[in-house]
């Protein structure tokens, strides 16, 4: 048997900031876990796991626009569990980009490979030779998948009058 598949997730969240203001745009999960408190008493805590981007426009006297960047992306490993709570593996970067007005820039380098290889047998009868693949399955996964980010910087000329 043979699989193969292709997804594309695309999203289009917008901001809008002010020249020299930082702008966050944040989309995530909070991964809740179970802390004991004291006298064997517990509560649920929370982890985050997000991806967020962080952009300052400076705009500059050409309509040109100067963006520092800063994108982090979190993952739970819920494979390596420290005492029921899932580490958080995180991947930055940083950048400081010049862009004219409308143009696209694309932020990219976040790129992840999985590979897995799992076995389930019946105990003993799975390791019977020849007739033990009939008791036994055996899989295998590779998985790729790569983050890419587009941003488009916008001036917007404001024709607002203060009362």
């Amino acid at each position: 048997m043979q699989r193969e598949g292709r997804g594309e997730i695309v999203s289009s969240p917008r901001v809008i900031t002010s020249d020299q203001h930082q702008a966050t745009i944040k989309v995530g999960s909070e991964i809740p876990y179970q802390e004991k408190t004291g006298e064997g008493n517990t509560s649920v805590s929370f982890k985050e796991a997000a991806l967020q981007l962080d952009v300052t426009p400076h705009i500059t006297p050409d309509d040109r626009i100067m963006m520092d960047l800063k994108v982090n992306k979190d993952n739970p490993d819920f494979t390596n569990l420290v005492n029921g709570v899932p580490p958080v593996e995180t991947r930055a970067v940083e950048t400081n980009v010049l862009v004219d007005n409308g143009e696209t820039v694309v932020l990219g380098g976040v790129y992840e490979r999985e590979k897995a290889f799992n076995k389930e047998q019946v105990p003993w009868l799975g390791d019977i030779p020849v007739l033990g693949r009939l008791f036994k399955t055996e899989s295998r996964s590779d998985n790729n998948s790569e983050l890419l980010i587009f941003v488009t910087p916008k001036i917007l000329k404001s024709n607002l009058v203060q009362r």
